[in-house]
Parts: C-alpha cells; structure tokens; sequence
C-alpha cells in the first residue's frame, strides 16, 4: 500500500482548469455585492447617512421618525452582512460564513417586519405631499409584492443552502430586488422611473445569466427561476397597482 500523503497528489487537468472559474464564481459575487452596497449609499446618503450633516451649514433637518430609522439601520445591515458573507466565501473561510447564517435568517425577518412598516405608513405620507392614488398605489403595491419576493428566495436559499449553486444566486436575487428604492434616490433617477430602477435592476439579472454562461457553460435553474420570479411579479403588479382593487387598498391605508 501506498502511505505517501495524498495531498502531495498532482492536480489532475480538469481539476486545475476548475480553479480560476471557482475563483471567478467567487469575486463575482463579492464585486456585485460592493455595488449594492454603493447603490444603497449614494441613494440613502441625503435622507439617511448624512442628513444632519446639513445642520453644519445652517440647514433645518427634520429629525427621521424612529421606525424610518430602524429600517435604515435593518437595510444596512442586510447589505453589509450580505458584502461580510460574500468575502468570508472568497477567502475560504467557510466555517464563519456559516456560523452567520443565523444572523442573515434574523436580519431578512426582521427587514420583512420593517420593510412592511414603513411600505403602509407610506400611504398617507405620499398623499398629503400630493401623490395621486395611482402613483401611491403603484409604489404599495409594487413594494409589497418584492418584499414577499424577496422572503421566498431567502428562504429558499436558506432552505437549501448546502447546494451553493442554488444557494448563491438566490441570495443575489434578493439582494436585487430590494434596491429598487436606493436606485429610485440617485439623482436624476425620479424624473425617468421606472426605467431608472428596472434598467439597472436587470443589468443585475444579466449579469448573473453572463456569470453562470462563463463558469458553467449553462444557465443554472436556480439563475432562470428567481430571474422569472422577479419579472413576473413586477408584471403582475403593474395591472394589479392599477386596478380597482389597488385603488381600494390605498384607499383603506390612507
């Protein structure tokens, strides 16, 4: 019997010509997760990050109401676990990465809880500032049904987390389709939606199909899944936002 350690084996052909695409699985997520988490930044900065730095030039700042600040503290959290967990991969560290998988199951319920909070309370906001029930509806209806998205593929991506190529893009998916807000804050952003929120939101869908073409000759199911799951509940909430009982859902939150 052969007792040479195994380790000392030579890498196989196959084997080495997986490295590099491991690393690029990787160093994709990490980089898309940085733009999320920029995105998330530039769009909350003015109402958010630094909103009493304008007290320093003189400016009156309302102070935020404390649910609004609780979810910009939830919000942050998420997107910065979500940048924490995707190094901790990239740098092999395993072990970490899934001792925090408790701590994304807790932060993804409780950003659920304020999430929704914040979505119902926006009703009467948006009407005394002179939005029209059409354009509330659309925001509501529309807020709602990504929030229920982005529950089912957390869960899912929880659920099966073991299976890292489901695992992955799940948890990039929900990512995405919470941004829209942060998006909708940039300047120049308002006067084109929703173009200015659904372009970049499917320039992260693509992206992903280009990942999965690169590293896996293939696109993986989880990728075609959530990527229709996305599209079909923004569609379906278009019509739905714009219907009579839309109307009436606004109407019982105002």
């Amino acid at each position: 019997m052969d007792h040479r350690d195994i380790s000392a084996a030579p890498i196989t052909r196959n084997e080495a010509a997986t490295i590099p695409q491991r690393r690029a699985v990787d160093w994709f997520y990490v980089g898309a997760a940085l733009i999320l988490v920029a995105i998330v930044v530039v769009g909350f900065a003015p109402s958010f990050y630094f909103r009493y730095a304008r007290d320093l030039t003189g400016a009156t700042t309302h102070p935020l109401p404390t649910y609004l600040i609780l979810h910009g503290v939830v919000l942050s959290s998420w997107y910065l676990l979500y940048l924490t967990q995707t190094c901790l991969i990239a740098t092999k560290r395993v072990e970490i990465h899934r001792a925090l998988g408790l701590a994304g199951a807790v932060v993804a319920i409780l950003l659920l809880a304020v999430s929704l909070n914040v979505v119902l309370r926006a009703p009467a906001r948006n009407l005394a500032a002179g939005a029209s029930i059409a354009q509330i509806s659309l925001m509501v209806i529309g807020d709602i049904a990504i929030l229920l998205l982005f529950a089912a593929l957390v869960a899912f991506g929880l659920l099966l987390r073991r299976r890292k190529e489901i695992h992955k893009p799940l948890m990039y998916l929900a990512s995405v389709c919470i941004v829209a807000p942060a998006i909708a804050r940039w300047p120049g952003a308002e006067a084109v939606l929703p173009l200015s929120v659904v372009v970049p939101q499917l320039s992260f869908c693509a992206a992903l199909v280009v990942h999965d073409m690169v590293t896996m000759r293939r696109v993986h199911p989880a990728t075609i899944w959530g990527i229709a799951a996305y599209l079909l509940v923004g569609g379906a909430s278009i019509p739905l936002a714009f219907s009579e009982l839309g109307h009436r859902l606004v109407n019982a939150l105002v």
